[in-house]
Order: C-alpha cells, then sequence, then structure tokens
C-alpha cells in the first residue's frame, strides 16, 4: 500500500510534535513548584505569615485574612505552604496532599502527630517541595476539627527510610513532618519535628 510524501510528512509532523510535548512536559513540570512557591510567598508575606483570622481583637491584618478553615489544614509560612489534611488508611492517600498517619496521634490529642507527602511526582502535588526551606525556629500551624494549633520547628534532620522510629509516640505534645529526599529520590527522609506552642490564634 502506498502512502502519499503529503501523508507521510503530516505524520512525522504529529510525531515530532508529540515528542516535543512529551519532552517539554518532563523538562517543565519540576519547575511549576518554584513557580507557584515565588507567587504565593508575596500573598503569604502580606498577611503576615497566617493566612487565616486570629482571636486578637488588636490584630489589625485580619480585615485581609480569610476565615478560619472548615477543613483541617497544614500552614507553613515559611514556605507558602496552605494545604488540606487528608486521613485515610490507605497509602494511596498520599497522592492527594498531606496525609496524617494512622496510627500516630493528632494535635487535639498530643504526643507525636505525623504527616506525610510527596516531595516530587509527575502524577501527584508535590506538597512537600520546598521543604527542605524549613528552618529551626520557624512556626507550623495545624488547624484541626476547628482549633489552631501553633508549633515551633526545633529539629531538621536527614535519615534512612527505614527509620521508622520518627513516628513513635512522644511525651510533648509533637508535629513530625517528613518526605523523600533527594528530590528525586525515596532513597531518605527529609524530617522536620515542631513542638508545641502556647500561643493562641
Amino acid at each position: 500500500m502506498h502512502i502519499p510524501n503529503s501523508a507521510l510528512k503530516k505524520i512525522n509532523f504529529a510525531i515530532v510534535l508529540l515528542i516535543v510535548l512529551c519532552n517539554s512536559y518532563v523538562l517543565l513540570l519540576p519547575l511549576l513548584p518554584n513557580i507557584s512557591y515565588w507567587q504565593h510567598k508575596k500573598a503569604v508575606a502580606a498577611v503576615g505569615g497566617i493566612p487565616y483570622k486570629t482571636n486578637d481583637p488588636k490584630d489589625t491584618l485580619n480585615t485581609i485574612r480569610r476565615e478560619p478553615p472548615k477543613d483541617n489544614r497544614l500552614v507553613i509560612p515559611a514556605i507558602a505552604l496552605d494545604e488540606a489534611v487528608y486521613q485515610g488508611t490507605d497509602p494511596s492517600t498520599v497522592h492527594k496532599g498531606v496525609w496524617a498517619r494512622p496510627l500516630t496521634s493528632t494535635p487535639d490529642k498530643g504526643s507525636n502527630t505525623v504527616l506525610v507527602g510527596h516531595r516530587f511526582t509527575y502524577n501527584g502535588p508535590a506538597t512537600f517541595y520546598h521543604l527542605d526551606k524549613v528552618i529551626v525556629g520557624d512556626r507550623i500551624l495545624i488547624y484541626w476539627n476547628g482549633t489552631a494549633y501553633n508549633y515551633a520547628v526545633t529539629t531538621t534532620k536527614v535519615v534512612p527510610a527505614t527509620q521508622v522510629e520518627v513516628e513513635a509516640p512522644t511525651s510533648e505534645d509533637t508535629l513530625t513532618i517528613y518526605t523523600c529526599t533527594p528530590i528525586w529520590s525515596a532513597k531518605d527522609r527529609l524530617v522536620v519535628i515542631a513542638k508545641r506552642q502556647d500561643l493562641k490564634l
């Protein structure tokens, strides 16, 4: 069967276009978290790092803040992160975003609340792409069942993926967040540990 040259040219063009689009996707997608980060960073600074209204009547920034969230949320002002926290026993829950690890605690119960999320993936949110920018002293907030809980980062470290004791119960009210590291690998875990503060929102 003979295929006309004009048809072959169209097929070749379509194949080349498909290859260019696929390569562009692979090359540009890892840059999207950086673009999003810089966009959100300015908005977060405008509200003093807290996107939701506080209970402080003297807080003048409340006029430009949003109403407190109805869902459970994790807020890390230093990296302009404001994400829903999902619960569930199915490990695929992590593909939605921030996953509250089952069999660990929750902020209202004290002990060790453990949250995990992807650093980067081509088929889901890169929730903790910038977690490596969090430093000791940074503030973290969790909105849980209508109450805001404040934490201050005390430790950041890299541990082997086998070091599951980071999920162990603690005597203090603790928040443990971890994700894969290096950014293109699941070899190790980047762990951020924060302790509960008495600040009220």
